[in-house]
This record gives structure tokens, sequence and C-alpha cells, in this order.
């Protein structure tokens, strides 16, 4: 009885996840971090003065990429520097773009490990 209880409620579960109008939860990240405070940064830090990114206020700068969908590695598979669009790889690349990409234009913000793994988290929330 209870292996029919959970396969009805695994079901049950899986069809209101699919509903029409529902919202999939965000995948959690596997670096971890607070998307709130990478938000709060991405604004502080300066961030939206060269790129877009929805719902961050002021963020439209179009000097660097936009950044819409960076937290989508099937719609972006490749960073700027042309590495696969992992959330390691994009810590990496914020924590010191100079060295994935010689000549970048994106300075090196001096973030430490936390902020880096803050900032990646809001990325990453960038999906659409």
């Amino acid at each position: 009885m209870l292996g029919l209880t959970l396969v009805i409620t695994a079901c049950t579960g899986a069809a209101r996840a699919g509903a029409p109008g529902s919202t999939p939860p965000p995948k959690p990240s596997s670096i971890g971090g607070n998307p709130d405070n990478g938000k709060m940064m991405f604004q502080s830090k300066g961030c939206i003065a060269c790129h877009t990114a929805a719902g961050v206020p002021g963020a439209n700068g179009t000097i660097g990429p936009n950044l819409n969908g960076i937290g989508d590695s099937i719609k972006r598979p490749t960073l700027a520097d042309g590495s696969t669009n992992t959330p390691e790889h994009i810590r990496e690349w914020i924590t010191d773009p100079n060295s994935k990409k010689p000549g970048t234009m994106m300075p090196n913000l001096q973030l430490k490990q936390e902020e880096a793994t803050d900032l990646t988290a809001f990325l990453l929330t960038l999906t659409k």
C-alpha cells in the first residue's frame, strides 16, 4: 500500500509541476552562493554600466554582452573566452577575466571568493 501511495504522490506532483502556467523551481547552483547578494553586487560593483540583465534596475549597458540567458547553458553553451558555460567557469571568469581572455575589456573587480560565488549564483538566475 505504501508503494502505491508513493507512486500516486509522485505522479500527482509531476502533473502539477508540468501544469500550464506553473514555473519550475530554479535549479540549485552546484557552487552555492546567495543570488540576492549577487544581484546587489551586480549593481554596486558597476556591472550594470556594461551589461544588460533582466530584473536589475539600470542594467542596460551595451559595452559588454547581454547576460540574459547566461544561466541556461543550453541557450548559452560557451562564455566569452570560449569555455563551457558552467557555474565554475562563470566564477573563474568574473574572478579574473583577463587571465581567461587576455585583452578583454572587463576589469578585474578584485572579488573575494564569497563575492564571486554570490555573483555567480545571481548570474545563474538569468535563464531567459
